[in-house]
């Protein structure tokens, strides 16, 4: 588990984790410089903590803290779980077993997410592209998917192939999907509420705006891109439901509110309201578009990431 002032989460984490593991399985926290109470909350709740150390140059901080757990790891299956998600009953049971049917590839769940307020719930089309582009998936295409928040893979696989250590992967924004690319094959499937989840953007708008704009350009440049270019055709399309007719904009609300359903608690309201949606959406886009191509940098947590 990768932490950077992570400590109400792991609060939170930590015991339903705890009881979806078996005798003999570790927790290890790998601490990235957290400046509140990470490490005295991880030892609480009986987990192994380890120092990241100086992040070295090239590197995302987050990428270095995997590949440092990753090491000192001892089991054969390696399990990276953001601080943010909430596992249910099974969830654990339930990943591992499509890593037993695929046991070659790197596995992944995409977390249900549990917004609370307006501001968090400017995620909804967001996620929704998210769902949308790991239904669409293939796990031996040149652009597979994979999700860091609850991931799995065989360590002697990971080792072997460099991990979050690679060159590919150790730099890279979307350090997921990276390492998806490295591995030859990628299962990626979406978790039911209950099973996986998370909230992602606590802290509000500026951290929902930085989070996004971190992740969009890069995300869609490492898709598969007849998988982009289908969702941007259905992005378009939404624009030209509020114009079209009535009858056409009732049913991009009510098609929004059902897919948008399978990603998240985003309600009705959110879906009658989607035009909004959509503009956040193409305004963040083309932000990242611009931060990530022009400027060849984004923000994240008080670090400054390269993206070339």
């Amino acid at each position: 588990m990768p932490c950077r002032n992570e400590a109400a989460n792991l609060a939170l984490l930590l015991p339903t984790l705890r009881s979806s593991l078996i005798e003999g399985d570790e927790i290890i926290v790998v601490d990235d410089e957290s400046t509140d109470d990470t490490v005295a909350v991880a030892a609480h709740h009986g987990a192994v903590v380890l120092r990241a150390g100086a992040l070295p140059s090239g590197w995302t901080g987050k990428a270095h803290a995997c590949f440092v757990g990753a090491q000192h790891a001892s089991r054969d299956i390696l399990l990276f779980v953001d601080a943010d998600v909430r596992v249910g009953e099974g969830a654990v049971d339930d990943l591992l077993a499509v890593l037993e049917e695929h046991p070659h590839a790197v596995v992944s769940a995409m977390p249900w997410h549990r917004t609370v307020g307006v501001v968090e719930r400017l995620s909804m089309i967001f996620n929704t592209v998210s769902a949308m582009v790991t239904m669409t998936g293939k796990e031996r295409s040149d652009r597979r998917v994979a999700y860091g928040p609850f991931l799995a893979i065989r360590r002697e696989k990971y080792l072997a192939s460099g991990g979050h250590s690679h060159e590919s992967v150790r730099g890279s924004v979307v350090d997921d999907l990276a390492l998806a690319r490295l591995m030859p094959q990628a299962v990626a499937t979406i978790a039911r509420e209950g099973q996986v989840e998370y909230r992602m953007y606590p802290r509000g708008f500026t951290q929902l705006w930085e989070g996004w704009t971190k992740n969009t350009a890069l995300g869609a440049l490492a898709v598969p891109r007849w998988a982009m270019l289908l969702v941007v055709a259905w992005v378009v399309s939404l624009c030209g439901g509020p114009f079209t007719s009535a009858w056409c904009y009732a049913l991009s609300a009510v098609q929004v509110a059902i897919i948008a359903r399978r990603a998240g608690n985003f309600g009705v309201f959110s879906a009658v309201v989607y035009p909004l949606h959509v503009a956040f959406f193409v305004v963040v886009a083309a932000r990242s578009l611009v931060q990530s191509a022009l400027f060849g940098r984004v923000a994240w947590r008080g670090r400054t990431i390269s993206t070339r």
